[in-house]
């Protein structure tokens, strides 16, 4: 395999961030879309949040608690 075609075939793996929220979605069983809104702007309307249960997902999943996942804003 060349050089060129090696740089090609890294092309084709999916970033680190992308891959990251694929896994996001799996775990919560949404759409990578929806996984992108949550980590919107929060000074954005295209910002949300999850909803309870997907927050208690989540916290599970990363051993911490909905609060400090998803802060209420000031």
């Amino acid at each position: 395999m060349t050089f060129r075609e090696l740089y090609r075939k890294e092309l084709d793996k999916p970033a680190p961030a992308k891959s990251w929220i694929a896994e996001i979605a799996r775990i919560t069983k949404k759409s990578e879309i929806t996984v992108r809104r949550w980590l919107g702007d929060d000074n954005l309307k295209s910002s949300c949040r999850p909803d309870p249960l997907t927050r208690d997902v989540l916290a599970k999943h990363f051993n911490t608690t909905p609060e400090a996942l998803f802060p209420e804003s000031n």
